[in-house]
């Protein structure tokens, strides 16, 4: 079977939700329905057929192409099967995302992530804000999952996240791993300004020391952390095009804080942090 493949016939004028097309949904269906799909166009509707040429039968395995910067909610809500993109995307990406793999060819829009509580989405490119961050008016962001971005990342990675793993290969804006309630990230990169500002709990890992730590963290000196070289050990194993992590670890400079909302986060910058 060939997976179902989307291909785009003409941008629109207009932002389109794509929350439809996910593999839980189109399970069991046939061509001519998924064309008849109803999507929101700005103020009015269009079919999945106005919008894409479609081909394949196998509905777990969805690919679609072209440049989709306009559509958002692109694997929003799915559970399960897989869905590769080749070029770029819309805001929300995964959002809510319980299961399966999404993997992107090109960049990203705001909310990657957001909500997600498990499976894996992967981004061969930059992003926006708020990766894996809360939706406005949601109490937390992402509780499971792995975040994969071998680009670079806008303000507020992590913000309110709760579980889950972000790995950035590339660098993050401001304030990433703001008012983090638990959860992993990882920056390979730079980081911008306000470092963990207002983290409860989780970790958050630079391989680069960031210009200016927040006052209400604690240096907590130099330390052996033994679990860094089995995380890089893993990673690297599992992520082949993170070879620089290889051999990274175990000692790093570690801080803790936010000590002004109870002090019991931590920010890791590992030793020896790479050569510009």
């Amino acid at each position: 079977m060939k997976p179902l493949k989307f291909t785009l016939k003409e941008a629109p004028r207009q932002r389109v939700g794509l929350s439809a097309l996910i593999p839980d949904r189109l399970h069991g269906m046939r061509r001519t329905a998924i064309a008849r799909i109803k999507l929101q166009c700005g103020n009015h509707k269009v079919t999945v057929g106005d919008l894409f040429s479609i081909s394949g039968n196998d509905a777990q395995h969805l690919q679609l192409h072209g440049d989709l910067g306009k559509f958002d909610d692109i694997g929003m809500d799915m559970g399960s099967g897989s869905v590769t993109v080749r070029g770029r995307v819309g805001q929300r990406l995964g959002a809510a995302m319980r299961g399966g793999q999404i993997v992107v060819q090109g960049d990203a829009g705001d909310w990657l992530g957001a909500n997600m509580h498990g499976g894996l989405i992967e981004v061969h490119g930059n992003t926006g804000n708020q990766v894996g961050g809360a939706r406005p008016g949601e109490v937390h962001g992402m509780d499971g999952g792995t975040i994969l971005v071998t680009g670079n990342a806008g303000m507020r990675v992590g913000d309110r996240m709760r579980r889950g793993m972000i790995i950035l290969k590339g660098s993050a804006g401001d304030y990433c791993g703001a008012r983090m309630l638990a959860g992993t990230i990882l920056a390979c990169g730079t980081s911008g300004d306000f470092v963990g500002s207002g983290m409860k709990r989780g970790t958050v890992i630079l391989a680069r020391r960031p210009e200016r730590i927040t006052a209400t963290f604690n240096n907590c000196g130099v330390l052996k952390m033994q679990f860094l070289r089995l995380l890089f050990q893993h990673l690297t194993r599992t992520y082949p095009h993170l070879s620089e992590l290889r051999g990274r670890g175990p000692l790093c400079e570690r801080y803790c804080g936010d000590l002004a909302t109870g002090g019991k986060g931590e920010l890791m910058i590992l030793s020896a942090a790479y050569s510009d």
